[in-house]
């Protein structure tokens, strides 16, 4: 390498460009030693004030910890408190004394009358008053000698007070002035109106309340910074019901007219009262929109289908059928024998119209409409009813019948003749022969029943429905009822095979014999009864339709030969030592009759009845009278 092994720029050079100014510059030698004693002498001085100052601190906060070891220093306050050399546990009474009355009763809740005094650990306050009383105790006792010093200064020229900090639990705040709300909250009460067994009962409005908790817990806290005790308001406002007193007035006037007084319902000669608890049950009461105010109001009106009801239940005590008169046929026409009877029928549609508004209205007295059915036979429409000549007939023996047998088959008779059958009708003997009493000419007399004589109504109205029996079986209508006799009776074989009779029984559990009249006209019943011949006669007169009734031979199976042994009944009504026999013996067996009935070649109809016949054994009546 050549050249200056240093080069001519950096710190190394530098250094010698300083070392050759100095080597030119320097100065005498008396002039370079007089600066450097003045600095020794200064800095000596400077060191000996610092150690004294030390000294003088170490010494002051030395009597000051001896002055007030376990004290607070003076000059020291906790929330305008002095607490000026007072020991920690001193400091603490002072404060508690302080704020005893705020911690007893912090907040005084108040509303219309009503006061609650919860104490400052039921509504989650409390002041750290431990905290303040230490913080307390640390003034002027810093971490080190200088800062120790300085504060302690600083607290003995300006003092110092001290915060003391508020806990508030806004959650059991807000939990307690809930509870509160519990007390003094209530649900506004609609105005009310009914009717209870024809009376209007009633009720005023009653205006609610509402606590509004959030609002009243900002009172509190906005309170709360004076640490005094203080007295809040709950907030609450008031809730008006949906349905106020002018909502139920009309109602009750409404009601008023209703319920002022029965109300008195006629049709014709029927007449019937609704009391005011009946009217009652029928009203209806609706809350509706009130079209005047805010809310809603009650209208009464009546409850349709429960009129409707009532007004059914009427129609059946109202409505009847007309009753036909009876008729009797001749060559030379009909002629009306018994005039016939109005019917009636309550127009419950309209009745329900009518009383929908007048029920309202101040009518007492409400007459129903109805409508009055005449008789088809009338005078003139006879001749418009078909009844021109003989359709069918049926023939019956009652020889040797006892003399009341005799009187109930008249009486029987009576009931059946010149009965009219409408074209579709469905005849039923039991509804047409009415009550089997001396009402209508019926007699008692002695029978046989379970195993002793009784007297019993009617005996021998069976031969009447017998005859009736074959009559529509002649005719070829469809027979939909009919009831075999419980033994064979052999006065009922002269006309007619085996098994052509009918039973019937009128009582609770009776069974009848009914027939449809499907001829298309009507059919008139005729009855004769020949007392000489002992033979009763059915007649049924109308338009014979083209018809072939068949028939069929009777098929008997399931024969019973009959008892051997004889059947005794004692009778007290007959004299002791005469004994007569009142029924001979008979076998048991089933028997069917069939029945063709044709119209224009075709089978229109055919059917079978069936009996059941028991054995029968001779029964004798053995007297055991006077």
């Amino acid at each position: 390498m050549s050249g200056d092994p240093l080069p001519d720029y950096g710190p190394i050079a530098r250094r010698r460009a300083t070392n050759r100014r100095s080597r030119r510059r320097v100065p005498p030698h008396h002039a370079r030693r007089r600066p450097a004693t003045m600095l020794r002498v200064v800095a000596g001085l400077f060191g000996t004030l610092v150690l004294l100052l030390l000294l003088v601190a170490i010494a002051g906060l030395t009597a000051l910890d001896r002055a007030y070891s376990g004290r607070i220093i003076s000059n020291v306050a906790v929330r305008g408190l002095n607490l000026s050399q007072m020991r920690p546990d001193q400091a603490r009474a002072a404060l508690h004394q302080r704020y005893a009355a705020f911690l007893a009763a912090p907040v005084t809740f108040q509303f219309e009358g009503y006061t609650w005094r919860p104490t400052a650990a039921q509504i989650g306050i409390s002041l750290e008053i431990d905290v303040a009383v230490d913080r307390a105790y640390a003034a002027g006792r810093g971490p080190n000698l200088v800062n120790g010093l300085s504060e302690a200064l600083a607290i003995w020229q300006n003092g110092i007070d001290l915060p003391l900090r508020l806990i508030v639990d806004q959650r059991r705040l807000q939990a307690y002035i809930t509870s509160l709300a519990r007390e003094v909250e209530a649900p506004p009460q609609n105005a009310h109106v009914t009717v209870l067994k024809g009376r209007i009962v009633s009720m005023a409005h009653q205006i609610g309340r509402q606590t509004f908790v959030d609002q009243t817990v900002g009172d509190v806290l906005a309170g709360l910074a004076a640490l005094q005790p203080q007295t809040v308001t709950l907030r609450t406002r008031m809730l008006r019901p949906l349905v106020d007193d002018a909502g139920v007035a009309e109602a009750r006037r409404q009601l008023s007219g209703l319920l002022q007084s029965p109300i008195a319902l006629t049709a014709g000669e029927q007449r019937w009262t609704w009391t005011p608890e009946e009217l009652g049950n029928i009203v209806e009461l609706a809350r509706v929109p009130n079209d005047e105010a805010p809310g809603s109001r009650i209208v009464a009106t009546l409850n349709r289908d429960l009129l409707a009801r009532r007004l059914n239940q009427l129609a059946q005590e109202i409505d009847a059928a007309p009753v036909e008169p009876r008729l009797q046929f001749s060559t030379t026409g009909l002629r009306i024998t018994k005039a016939g009877r109005d019917g009636a029928r309550l127009e419950v549609g309209q009745a329900l119209d009518q009383l929908m508004a007048a029920l309202w209205e101040d009518q007492r007295t409400i007459a129903l409409p109805v409508t009055v059915l005449q008789p088809q036979a009338r005078p003139e429409t006879l001749a418009h009813l078909g009844i021109v000549e003989l359709v069918a007939q049926g023939k019956s023996s009652f020889e040797n019948s006892a003399p009341y047998r005799v009187t109930n088959i008249q009486a029987g008779a009576r009931q059946m003749n010149g009965v009219l059958i409408a074209p579709g009708e469905e005849f039923s003997f039991n509804r047409t022969i009415g009550a089997v009493d001396e009402s209508n000419g019926f007699t008692q007399g002695y029978a046989i029943i379970d195993g002793r004589t009784q007297l019993e109504w009617g005996g021998g109205v069976c031969q009447v429905s017998t005859t009736v029996f074959r009559a529509a079986f002649w005719a070829g209508v469809p027979i939909t009822e009919r009831n075999q006799h419980s033994f064979r009776i052999r006065w009922y074989e002269k006309f007619e095979p085996i098994g052509m009779d009918a039973a019937i029984f009128t009582g609770p559990d009776g069974y009848d014999l009914r027939f449809v009249n499907d001829t298309a006209h009507w059919l008139l019943m005729e009855t004769v009864v020949d007392t000489a011949g002992e033979v009763l006669t059915v007649n049924l007169y109308g338009t014979r339709p083209s018809r072939e009734v068949i028939q069929t031979p009777p098929a008997i199976t399931n024969e019973v030969p009959a008892p051997t042994k004889p059947r005794y009944v004692d009778d007290p009504g007959v004299s002791a030592g005469i004994v007569k026999q009142t029924d001979t013996a008979r076998g048991g067996m089933d028997v069917r009759v069939g029945r063709i009935v044709k119209q224009n070649g075709k089978v229109l109809l055919q059917d079978t009845f069936f009996s059941r016949f028991q054995p029968w054994p001779d029964v004798f009546v053995r007297g055991t009278g006077p």
